[in-house]
């Protein structure tokens, strides 16, 4: 049970790759990035609502709802960023340079929160390990996306 966690990681990053092409043909079909965002929430949506019914996951209650703070009704947005920047690109670059780039920008961002703790995570410092990471993960987006 140790690994669960990390093979449901890794599922979750082909789940990713899967919906960027599933995504990036269904904007080929409708001739429109952003219709094919709109879809691909809408059935994501759909999805949700489905296990939240079949799960009987009662509604939050209303102080719950007010007690959010106005941050933490962004994710929708910064979500629907990322799905329109890959259904765009993912044919005109290709999924290995795409993702390269994408966990880049993910790991780079990550270490800033976890060196300041930002949105309530618990502080992880910078160390030189960490550092020989990210500059490696780099050096291999800019390999993978050398013409």
């Amino acid at each position: 049970m140790k690994y669960l966690p990390f093979l449901v990681l890794v599922l979750a990053g082909a789940a990713l790759t899967t919906q960027s092409a599933v995504n990036s043909q269904l904007r080929g079909g409708l001739q429109s990035v952003m219709w094919a965002v709109l879809a691909s929430y809408l059935v994501g949506t759909l999805a949700a609502a489905a296990v939240l019914a079949s799960t009987q996951t009662p509604l939050p209650t209303l102080a719950a709802v007010q007690g959010v703070r106005w941050y933490q009704w962004t994710g929708g947005a910064l979500g629907m960023v990322y799905i329109a920047a890959i259904t765009f690109s993912l044919q005109r670059v290709g999924a290995a340079p795409l993702f390269t780039l994408v966990v880049t920008g993910q790991l780079l961002t990550a270490l800033l929160f976890d060196q300041l703790g930002l949105l309530g995570l618990t502080r992880n410092p910078l160390t030189l390990s960490r550092l020989a990471g990210a500059l490696l993960l780099v050096a291999g987006a800019y390999l993978l996306n050398r013409k």
